[in-house]
């Protein structure tokens, strides 16, 4: 199979190959918690779980990729609130895959604790807004940090108990106005409980009144903060974070890492960005975001839709970076192209032109970087 591109002048020549690494399954796009800086609180989409065959069918699609490194239980709902969660992590192992799961972890019981290390899950991501004793709570608060504190302590004692070095455990925090001092803090109490690794992303606005929530749009200096947490990487705790200024340079982690994320009704997204449909705002101009799907895994083969002419298209033009910049353009004030995510002034759709996650300003988790270290 090969498909054949006009680009410019030059004729461009691709063979799709099945080298997709990283899958991500939203299993569910219900939470039990509604944290206000999240995409649940502003999309427009319906909520729903994926059902038992449809689950099986992605895993029976996922078998054909041989370079497949993980299956990740994420996308923007809570994995755990799905009411076949466990079962569908046996099935997962009981294939041979590695499995991550991205969560808030308030709902993990001392059974599926225990189970999660018994089946030798490889990663767990906690996402937390603080942690206990830290000020700053911007959601929640430091009731559902101090429940998802105990439950890594917890996963922490299983792991002792088992003498094994699964799951990795790692922590999303966002950043905003309401934290970014307490940084190092946070660092260091995680590192004491037992975390291996802390992820760090930007916060994107999804109303009006967090505009001003942001650090990367020059407001703070962010220097000494950073240089505090560099500090952590001698300590045993890996950092990984993000630009705080919008920099020229591009590279999306969902393309570089070839990796697809299945909604939880079958739809196949390129990357968190586009499953949901919502309003973002960069840098303080409003945007609306339209969930852009390649194929439906009810209805086709994945290995179809990965190799299909419109998705392979799309991740040489991405991988190459081969779109405009909208997000620092003169004219993006009067652009209507920059409006919706819908298509760029170069034809390309979806369009990737205002992505934030490209810049580097926003972080998701993927599991690369902590290969070598925890597996």
């Amino acid at each position: 199979m090969e498909h054949k591109f006009k680009l410019w002048d030059a004729e461009v020549t691709i063979k799709p190959k099945l080298d997709m690494k990283y899958l991500y399954i939203e299993i569910t796009s219900r939470c039990n918690l509604k944290c206000k800086m999240c995409f649940k609180q502003y999309w427009e989409d319906e909520e729903g779980d994926m059902d038992w065959d449809l689950f099986l069918k992605t895993l029976d699609d996922a078998e054909e990729f041989p370079k497949l490194e993980m299956i990740l239980f994420g996308g923007i709902g809570e994995p755990t609130v799905h009411p076949q969660f466990i079962k569908m992590v046996r099935e997962v192992k009981r294939r041979g895959f590695a499995l991550g799961i991205s969560t808030n972890g308030t709902l993990l019981t001392d059974e599926v604790l225990e189970e999660l290390v018994r089946l030798g899950v490889e990663l767990i991501y906690f996402s937390m807004d603080t942690v206990p004793n830290v000020s700053g709570a911007i959601t929640l608060g430091h009731l559902a940090a101090a429940l998802t504190a105990e439950k890594i302590r917890k996963l922490v004692g299983l792991k002792k108990k088992h003498r094994t070095g699964k799951p990795s455990i790692g922590v999303e925090v966002v950043v905003t106005k309401e934290n970014y001092t307490q940084l190092s803090k946070i660092a260091r109490y995680l590192r004491d409980i037992g975390a291996d690794t802390l992820l760090l992303s930007n916060l994107i606005p999804m109303a009006e009144e967090q505009i001003n929530d942001i650090v990367y749009d020059g407001s703070v200096n962010m220097e000494y903060y950073v240089q505090e947490l560099e500090k952590m990487a001698h300590y045993g705790l890996y950092v990984k974070i993000p630009y705080f200024e919008l920099k020229s340079e591009r590279r999306c982690e969902f393309d570089e890492n070839n990796a697809a994320v299945i909604r939880w009704d079958g739809e196949v997204a390129p990357c968190y960005r586009f499953l949901h449909t919502y309003y973002e705002y960069i840098f303080g101009r409003k945007k609306k975001v339209n969930a852009y799907s390649f194929g439906n895994v009810r209805e086709e083969r994945l290995s179809d839709i990965w190799r299909s002419r419109r998705y392979t298209w799309f991740r040489f033009i991405m991988k190459n970076y081969a779109y405009p910049s909208c997000t620092d353009c003169s004219l993006r004030d009067s652009c209507d192209f920059v409006t919706t995510s819908d298509v760029d002034c170069w034809g390309n759709e979806p369009s990737c032109a205002d992505c934030l996650w490209g810049r580097r300003l926003i972080f998701c988790p993927i599991p690369q970087h902590m290969y070598g270290k925890f597996f």
